[in-house]
């Protein structure tokens, strides 16, 4: 493991939470999200596989967002939202082992599905 890797990853993380909390301020709004607790094993397979699941869930999020932010006129915000979700992307993409292909994260199964 590469702990200056980590720490670039980490950082990232924390200037998405700094937009997004930067959009809520915008909208005068707070929210009302309860977190999702934490799946760990003892199994580092089974932490992996826990760990795409979530970059899964969080690219499917991101994407809804935008769609809802530009069906309210907000495309500044979207635009920020997007410049996330290609970030997450790329975390996604290192997550999937070398030869596996991406999973599909459409919600309908549509177009996302690409190969690795």
């Amino acid at each position: 493991m590469n702990i200056a890797d980590q720490l670039v990853n980490e950082h990232q993380e924390l200037e998405h939470a700094l937009i997004i909390s930067r959009q809520i301020d915008y909208l005068g709004k707070m929210p009302i999200v309860t977190p999702k607790p934490v799946k760990t094993s003892e199994n580092a397979r089974d932490m992996l596989r826990y760990d795409l699941n979530n970059e899964n869930e969080t690219i499917r999020n991101y994407r809804k967002r935008i769609r809802q932010c530009e069906t309210i006129g907000e495309f500044a915000m979207a635009e920020q939202i997007r410049d996330i979700l290609v970030q997450e992307q790329d975390h996604h993409d290192l997550a999937t082992a070398p030869g596996k292909e991406v999973p599909d994260l459409g919600e309908a199964g549509g177009p996302h599905r690409r190969s690795r």
